[in-house]
């Protein structure tokens, strides 16, 4: 058969897609494991994002819910260019324990500029160092979480502002104090007592080195402060409910009115009516522990022809419309710097930013974390 021939053939054989006309262009598809969001947020995640992803990109994406220490050992064993997870929904801590495990992670910031151009809108700081390790650029900051003071404004209509006002005042809401208790999984379990510590004791020094725990027991500043803790948790609603949702529950049936928690979950749970329609948030000026800021990471390790999609999503995600999006449907703050944007109405509910960000507390003494964590419970539950 003549040369000329079988091209003809050819032509009248292949796909219309093959000479990109889109009539059967197969749909860009990508899989994103996400080990950071909660029940409230991989909801979101699922009936939100996702769709919209595809509406608007013509991206599928296969969303996986898994745990850090899987996803890690998974990277570990992948092939160079064949890593089958193209998108990593993260805490912050993953990046450093991933690059300390040998995997590698695209430099998104600055490297990626021309693709994720949104980038630009993320706070330098945050991009370039996490829980005060550097990752030169490895993640792209998508959400930052945060810890507040969550009242009934039906029972309390002037909360208190501060940790201290909040210790001196009570007696006011003696039995109506909700306080998760500290051996529960909750992350709560934890960022409470630390936060109450933190307003009359220095944990780290000036440098942000932490300070010995058996030197903070021993001063009388570390004395009076666990002390004044383990005070304020007889003032608690008794039992110390197991976990957050028993709490919620409290919530509920009007036996507790004022606690400390996760600002989006709160706030969310009172759209789902899992929280009363009354809850708000404040915020307590001598430090407010901050939740798991949301990262989005790119493993090297993953075939090249995916790398344009998932940057283009990156990019998407990035955008002011879906930054808007998660802190008006979730009460998240945005990972973009776009203050100016947002609906005034979103500062009647929760803090606004330039107040609640000198408030943000990072946990900077392990060894304190670790003691509430594995004594908490003989010690402070009365």
């Amino acid at each position: 058969m003549k040369p000329k021939m079988l091209l003809c053939l050819f032509l009248m054989a292949a796909p219309l897609a093959l000479f990109g006309t889109g009539v059967a262009e197969e749909v860009p598809e990508i899989t994103l494991i996400d080990t950071n969001s909660g029940a409230n947020f991989q909801w979101y995640w699922q009936t939100q994002v996702i769709p919209a992803i595809k509406d608007q990109l013509g991206v599928k994406v296969n969303y996986i819910v898994s745990k850090e220490a899987t996803l890690i050992e998974r990277m570990k064993a992948w092939e160079p260019g064949k890593g089958d997870a193209h998108l990593l929904f993260v805490k912050p801590g993953t990046i450093p324990k991933a690059l300390g495990s040998g995997i590698d992670l695209e430099t998104l910031y600055p490297g990626k500029l021309d693709v994720i151009p949104n980038l630009n809108k993320c706070p330098k700081e945050y991009l370039e160092t996490v829980l005060g390790v550097s990752i030169g650029g490895k993640g792209a900051l998508y959400w930052r979480s945060q810890y507040a003071l969550v009242y009934n404004s039906d029972y309390i209509k002037d909360p208190p502002t501060s940790w201290k006002e909040f210790y001196n005042r009570r007696a006011e809401w003696k039995g109506h104090i909700g306080i998760v208790r500290p051996d529960a999984k909750s992350g709560s379990s934890y960022r409470i007592p630390y936060s109450f510590l933190n307003a009359f004791v220095d944990m780290v020094d000036a440098q942000g080195k932490a300070i010995p725990l058996e030197e903070l027991q021993e001063s009388n500043e570390g004395k009076e402060a666990f002390a004044k803790l383990t005070d304020f948790y007889t003032y608690a609603k008794l039992p110390l409910p197991a976990e957050p949702p028993n709490m919620f529950e409290d919530f509920n049936a009007g036996d507790t009115w004022i606690s400390f928690y996760a600002m989006d979950y709160s706030l969310w749970s009172r759209h789902q009516g899992t929280m009363p329609p009354s809850i708000k948030s404040g915020f307590l000026e001598e430090g407010m522990a901050a939740g798991s800021d949301g990262y989005l990471i790119v493993p090297v390790d993953i075939p090249e022809e995916y790398k344009a999609t998932v940057y283009k999503v990156v990019n998407f995600l990035l955008s002011d419309d879906q930054q808007i999006r998660l802190i008006t449907t979730m009460w998240q703050y945005t990972g973009t710097d776009i203050w100016d944007k947002i609906p005034g109405v979103v500062w009647d509910t929760i803090p606004a930013w330039e107040k609640m960000e000198p408030s943000r507390l990072r946990i900077g003494n392990s060894e304190v974390k670790n003691f509430i964590k594995e004594k908490g419970a003989d010690i402070l539950i009365p």
